[in-house]
């Protein structure tokens, strides 16, 4: 069940049960939001597939009565027919054994756990609406093999069923090969490999190798650029960089999850909800690096709050929904935008990735950029492109005859919402050939100068985007 040329859209903590956590005790609100209407106010917004996880994976219970089917249930009565499961044995299996099959070890055969597999799968495979399996999120790298033999059991068992399988980004290089128990005599040199290798080195192994063990027809990651007090993080860009780069090589989907919230500090933790600002900065970002899925974190407020150097949790404000059911600003605008992006994805789904590029103001280079310094690949622009203020993210697309740019404001948005600045003006040579342009997913109309320069404003985040037939 592959993806075709249709973008998948979907979000983490789909509608909850209605009962919350705090410090350990348990509160309901009086409605559970695991409802048909839920359901179709989700789908109302743009979302396209839903997964049961969390309170609502499957263990192995009764299937009848289940939390799992009651998601089925309400979300095909809602209108999402793409219903994505965690099954929290396989999560299990991946987790507590570092290797599944062989003398010695839970299965003897690929035969044994393919049986043991397609008993788990047997409830739910056969329910109208199932669409895959969602598989342990964020593994490490002594996690690789239960992994990979857990996901080619299931590409036998369901050949045609969706696999979701996120990735850690590219933040904690020791997370990434040190094993936590130990995976072969090789990979105990990772800990000094860790302290002397560069962290794009480190990570393009662990990506690498996660895909060749499972042969996985796609890397997903979640990588969440917004920090605390409107940081952006320096690892954003080069992740990007890097796993487009190695999607291109490899001729395989790219897949994000992008975030809907950030941290602020004030004597405790607090949520900043993404602006619309931020909300394009991400998807402008993802498209231009040619993701064809996106995810979100998280959809309705988690219902589990902890105490860690003050109030930490997803709370209020800073999701789709809110604990109680009610919409936040940020579920009216991300509704409009993944509308624009699935316009723009008839286009988009044309292209491939081949490279990105910065451009920055004058006197200044990425250097002088917080986010823009660690750049995996640092390379001209093709095309000739200024900015009279800031940094740009210049992206190629190309199909092997024609090409497909994006021309994005890569500010920061704390300048636009704090100092008033104005929107960008970037200006750009383009390619000979018939051009159109794109801006928020409309087609616009555009005029060079009498120079053949082309010149447009964009605010923090908004990009254009160029198609050029030669």
């Amino acid at each position: 069940m592959k993806n075709n040329n249709e973008y998948l859209f979907y979000c983490y903590n789909c509608p909850t049960s209605g009962y919350f956590t705090i410090n350990g005790y348990k509160y309901f609100y009086g409605e559970d939001f695991r409802t048909a209407e839920r359901y179709a106010e989700y789908v109302e917004c743009g979302f396209n597939m839903v997964q049961a996880r969390g309170e609502n994976s499957y263990k192995g219970e009764e299937w009848e009565g289940s939390n799992c089917q009651l998601v089925f249930k309400e979300a095909l009565k809602g209108g999402c027919t793409r219903i994505l499961v965690t099954d929290g044995r396989f999560d299990h299996w991946i987790r507590d054994e570092r290797d599944l099959v062989g003398e010695g070890k839970m299965f003897a055969t690929e035969a044994e756990l393919d049986k043991a597999v397609a008993e788990c799968v047997a409830p739910y495979a056969t329910q109208e609406g199932f669409y895959g399996i969602q598989l342990f999120d964020e593994p490490l790298y002594d996690q690789f093999p239960a992994y990979g033999q857990i996901m080619r059991s299931l590409k036998r068992i369901l050949p045609d069923a969706y696999v979701q399988s996120n990735l850690l980004p590219m933040t904690a290089p020791e997370k990434l090969l040190v094993p936590q128990k130990g995976y072969s005599e090789d990979v105990a040199t990772d800990k000094i490999a860790t302290e002397t290798l560069a962290v794009s080195d480190i990570y393009k192994r662990y990506v690498g190798d996660f895909q060749e063990i499972t042969q996985a027809d796609n890397i997903h990651f979640d990588e969440y650029p917004f920090r605390r007090e409107y940081i952006i993080s320096g690892n954003t860009l080069p992740n990007y960089q890097l796993v487009a780069r190695m999607c291109k090589e490899r001729n395989i989907d790219f897949r994000a999850v992008l975030q809907s919230f950030a941290h602020i500090w004030n004597g405790n933790y607090q949520n900043r909800r993404m602006t619309e600002s931020d909300m394009y900065w991400q998807t402008n970002l993802a498209m231009g690096f040619g993701v064809r899925e996106y995810s979100f974190y998280t959809y309705m407020a988690k219902p589990d709050f902890k105490y860690k150097d003050g109030p930490f949790g997803e709370m209020d404000g800073a999701a789709f929904i809110n604990l109680d059911g009610s919409r936040t600003k940020l579920y009216e605008y991300t509704k409009r935008i993944i509308s624009e992006m699935k316009n723009l994805s008839v286009v988009l789904r044309n292209y491939r990735y081949e490279s990105s590029h910065i451009v920055t103001e004058s006197g200044k280079t990425c250097k002088d950029f917080d986010w823009t310094k660690f750049l995996y690949e640092d390379e001209p622009s093709p095309i000739p492109v200024s900015v009279d203020k800031g940094v740009a993210l210049i992206t190629r697309q190309t199909n092997g005859e024609n090409e497909l740019y994006m021309l994005e404001n890569l500010g920061n948005v704390r300048d636009e919402l704090f100092d008033g600045i104005p929107p960008m003006r970037l200006s750009a040579r383009l390619p000979e050939g018939e051009k159109k342009f794109y801006f928020r997913g409309e087609q616009i109309q555009a005029t060079p100068n009498a120079e053949g320069e082309y010149t447009f404003a964009l605010k923090v985040g908004d990009a254009i985007f160029v198609e050029i037939m030669k």
